[in-house]
């Protein structure tokens, strides 16, 4: 199965991150091909992306460390995140796994905007913005 993974360095604690990450409410606020999320029951959401829709579980989860979420009725099998904190900067992989691939330049675009969104959003806060103010595009 195709993988790829991408990195970022983040000015802050993999507890901030890691919030952020499990946060699904918060999602649709930072992430900039995340367009809608539906609970649907617990840790079990509809995602609305400019990659497709398809549902998400949480599946796996080591607090501050690790996330992993295994996808339904989407090409994206899988996608997580790796956390490494060497303060004040923290490491952050997204990976994702997928089956067709014919996607992985898309995916490949779609973890990069994910995580400098993940990125400005974090340092929008950590430079005391207010959330509700805040613009992902």
């Amino acid at each position: 199965m195709p993988k790829i993974a991408e990195n970022i360095e983040i000015k802050t604690n993999n507890e901030k991150i890691y919030n952020i990450l499990t946060d699904g409410k918060q999602t649709v606020e930072w992430n900039p091909i995340v367009n809608d999320i539906t609970p649907l029951e617990e840790n079990k959401y509809l995602l609305k992306s400019t990659i497709g829709d398809m549902t998400v579980n949480k599946i796996e989860k080591v607090k501050d460390i690790y996330v992993k979420w295994r996808m339904e009725q989407s090409d994206l099998h899988s996608m997580g995140y790796i956390l490494e904190e060497k303060l004040p900067i923290s490491k952050v992989e997204l990976w994702i796994e997928f089956e067709d691939k014919k996607f992985k330049k898309k995916y490949k675009e779609a973890a990069d905007l994910t995580l400098k969104g993940l990125k400005k959003y974090i340092e929008f806060i950590e430079a005391g913005g207010n959330i509700q103010e805040y613009d992902k595009l």
